[in-house]
């Protein structure tokens, strides 16, 4: 199996409404073309009030209007760069969606079912109808159903239900991706699961290459052979593309120890950072069965203070201006 890899990155995470339609946004894309960025995941932020809430729903001020994300995708499709659209859910109360589960559904009070599971789901089926509507009118390559929903996965009929309404108004490829706390092996012995209904499956890679700062490449190499054995035994199982959904660490001094966290003590480092990335790719690039990643994530749309409390740089996510830029310009820029 070889597949087409998705040099990505992923672009607007809480972006509010009114971003994508910038000036700034389209300097953005000129900026991500320019690193041989091949695939643009653009994110809507879907809103739900708390984690135990049925409700998902667009918000006036935080999701983004489907007129500028059409604006955005036409212009990213004009530099040359595809698109996978991913709406993604967040809650009010500050949990995330990793958070999101609910009770099972039975009734142990007559005349009161338990129906949040079949509740929420309906929200959710009504969200992919609009957002697929939206990602086949503007001609996006990939469709994400969403990101890290991970307490959800065992509703595998709900699940399929939701692909059937992607499916039904959108015809590009259908994907999702999702956390270590998903074990992908025992999910993937069930030949009837939801995941292969899929075109591919992702996961948000923020393993650990590092157990000091400053680790050499060579020490994030070693780290990650058991990642490697891991997800060739994921990609054998699954016969389809498996993909890095999420992949990043802060340019942060450490934060290879604990790439997923946007707090690590420490001062700029963004060669650590770009060690990290080459170490990625250099461990997964030539990977039959892997479809590439979206780097986490190409701009900070949340005020954290402490990115900013070193005058040598920025010590957040981001790679505009850093070294992890060149080392994403030239693995991306290779055939």
């Amino acid at each position: 199996m070889t597949v087409e890899k998705h040099r990505g990155m992923t672009f607007g995470y809480y972006a509010r409404n009114g971003y994508y339609s910038s000036a700034k946004a389209r300097e953005d894309v000129d900026k991500m073309a320019a690193l041989n960025i091949g695939w643009v995941c653009v994110v809507a932020i879907v809103m739900q009030d708390t984690f135990a809430s049925t409700k998902q729903y667009r918000d006036f001020k935080i999701t983004p209007a489907d007129d500028e994300l059409r604006d955005i995708i036409d212009y990213i499709h004009k530099k040359g760069m595809k698109v996978q659209l991913r709406p993604m859910l967040e809650c009010w109360d500050g949990t995330q969606r990793l958070a999101i589960r609910f009770p099972r559904e039975e009734t142990i009070i007559p005349g009161k079912p338990i129906t949040h599971w079949s509740r929420w789901f309906e929200s959710m089926t009504e969200r992919t109808l609009h957002y697929a509507s939206v990602a086949e009118r503007a001609g996006c390559e990939a469709y994400g159903l969403d990101s890290e929903l991970d307490y959800t996965v065992g509703q595998n009929q709900y699940w399929k239900n939701v692909i059937t309404a992607a499916r039904s108004v959108y015809k590009g490829h259908v994907t999702s991706g999702h956390t270590s706390v998903v074990k992908f092996l025992d999910e993937l012995k069930n030949k009837d699961h939801w995941f292969y209904q899929l075109d591919s499956l992702g996961t948000s890679f923020y393993t650990a290459v590092a157990d000091k700062p400053g680790a050499t490449l060579d020490e994030m190499r070693e780290h990650l052979k058991p990642s490697l054995a891991y997800f060739r035994d994921v990609a054998a199982l699954y016969g389809k593309p498996f993909y890095f959904a999420e992949c990043g660490c802060c340019s942060t001094a450490g934060s290879t120890m604990r790439p997923a966290f946007w707090k690590t003590e420490g001062g700029y480092d963004g060669d650590e950072q770009a060690r990290f990335l080459e170490a990625v790719f250099d461990t997964f690039w030539n990977e039959p069965w892997w479809m590439g990643l979206y780097w986490w994530k190409w701009d900070e749309q949340n005020d954290r203070p402490w990115f900013r409390d070193d005058p040598r740089g920025d010590k957040g996510f981001i790679i505009d201006g850093k070294p992890a830029a060149e080392v994403m310009k030239k693995w991306y820029g290779q055939s």
